[in-house]
């Protein structure tokens, strides 16, 4: 993900480990308009709190499940996406799913993200109201 304004964490791009489940900060600084530009040239993924992509390694997933496995990918990215905005709206923050340039986000988050393919974006969190380009 690429934290812009959340408190407790310092502005940059992450990874979140799912074991253990702790994020781990890949490059500190400001990334509003490398994320603006990742999610399509679009303002939201720049002007939220955090965009959260998800990424998920295809190749090892598609070789052991077949197609099904790109379906069930496509689904579970889907179903936390939707907890997210749950969440956000609980918090009475804004949260949407966006599109996003495939290869540039793989190669931003590289190289953790090596090897691994773009599935989903959510945007998530309160405007910054700013000029950030």
């Amino acid at each position: 993900m690429i934290v812009h304004a959340v408190e407790g964490l310092e502005p940059g791009s992450y990874v979140l480990h799912r074991r253990p489940w702790a994020l781990e900060l890949l490059q500190p600084g400001n990334f509003r308009a490398r994320a603006g530009y990742l999610g399509l040239e679009q303002a939201l993924p720049a002007d939220c709190s955090a965009a959260i992509f998800f990424l998920a390694d295809l190749n090892r997933i598609l070789d052991r499940f077949g197609n099904r496995g790109y379906r069930a990918t496509q689904l579970e990215a889907g179903i936390i996406g939707g907890r997210l905005y749950l969440a956000g709206y609980a918090q009475r923050l804004g949260a949407t799913g966006l599109t996003f340039y495939d290869d540039e986000v793989t190669d931003f988050f590289s190289p953790h993200a090596a090897g691994k393919s773009a599935i989903f974006l959510v945007a998530l969190g309160k405007t910054a109201r700013s000029s950030w380009l």
